[in-house]
């Protein structure tokens, strides 16, 4: 019986392979600074203008502030070799445990909405259009800016690299960094209520809609709800070990037992946003050598971290 461990030399390892990490936490950082001072600008003028509309937005964006300033907690954890040295496979998990509490943080956001949409379909208030449109307008660049920011960080990533031996590694995996999705579905998520917006206040304003105010606000709920589900359910597959879904199993016991070998146990999982790893034990009546399955995982599956056993 042969067994071998792909050992990693430090605790960290796992998120020296993404460099993009770093550069996604500056981005949160400074997107976090960009909806700070704006909620402080708002806030600010609208207690000094008497604007309702001015400190609700303000308000608002102060639960996107929060949540954008976890995900950079996240980032600075995650990296820390201090939180992380007790860690078995170092601090990526932290990474989808920040985009748990982004999804959570949306759910909260959907609540406030939703209530006060509710609220106005019976209690109409008295809006002031121009100045109402303008915030929402503000809030829209803002937006947008804070989007374009993040943006390159939240899409699947080709992975494309070399081992120590020289040998080619390529997948095809579909890779997330669930912290940074979850900042940029925050503020997507008040892009969109913002639009709405403008289209209700506009069609309150000139047509005496003023119901699609309320409308609006509650089909944006759905929406934004629609997202944090989905956020929620990645995270937690990837929090609770959850099968790598960037894999595709049939093709991997296919070349795995492709010369005579019958896999016993095969487990593959994500601990950080581009690093899997995985325990296999197989069986075979010729003895292939476990540099063949070392090589499979590594340059076919672009599986990191290997615990192999044949016997």
């Amino acid at each position: 019986m042969n067994s071998v461990t792909n050992e990693l030399s430090c605790h960290n390892h796992f998120l020296s392979f993404d460099k993009s990490l770093r550069l996604n936490a500056k981005k949160a950082w400074l997107v976090l600074w960009i909806t700070t001072l704006t909620m402080l600008f708002e806030i600010y003028f609208g207690y000094t203008t008497h604007s309702m509309a001015l400190l609700a937005d303000g308000w608002h964006m102060a639960t996107h502030a929060a949540a954008l300033g976890i995900t950079y907690l996240t980032y600075r954890l995650a990296t820390n070799p201090n939180m992380v040295k007790n860690f078995n496979f170092g601090g990526g998990k932290i990474i989808a445990l920040g985009g748990f509490a982004s999804s959570i943080f949306l759910l909260c956001v959907v609540f406030m909405i939703g209530l006060e949409s509710v609220e106005r379909f019976f209690h109409p208030l008295n809006i002031s259009f121009d100045e109402a449109i303008l915030v929402a307008i503000l809030g829209l660049a803002i937006n947008v800016i804070c989007a374009f920011i993040l943006r390159a960080s939240t899409g699947n990533h080709h992975s494309h690299s070399h081992d120590d031996h020289g040998h080619h590694s390529h997948s095809h995996g579909h890779y997330h960094d669930h912290n940074i999705r979850g900042a940029y579905l925050h503020v997507v998520a008040d892009a969109v209520t913002s639009v709405g917006a403008i289209a209700a206040l506009l069609s309150g304003k000139y047509f005496g809609f003023y119901f699609l105010d309320p409308l609006i606000g509650l089909i944006g709920c759905i929406i934004i709800f629609r997202w944090a589900i989905v956020l929620i359910k990645d995270t937690g597959w990837e929090l609770l070990d959850g099968h790598a879904k960037s894999v595709d199993f049939v093709k991997l016991k296919s070349q795995l037992e492709s010369k005579g070998s019958k896999i016993l146990d095969l487990h593959v999982w994500q601990v950080a946003p581009k690093t899997l790893c995985c325990e296999l034990v197989v069986t075979s009546q010729k003895t292939h050598g476990l540099e063949f399955y070392r090589q499979i995982l590594h340059n076919e599956f672009n599986i990191q971290h290997s615990v192999i056993e044949e016997r």
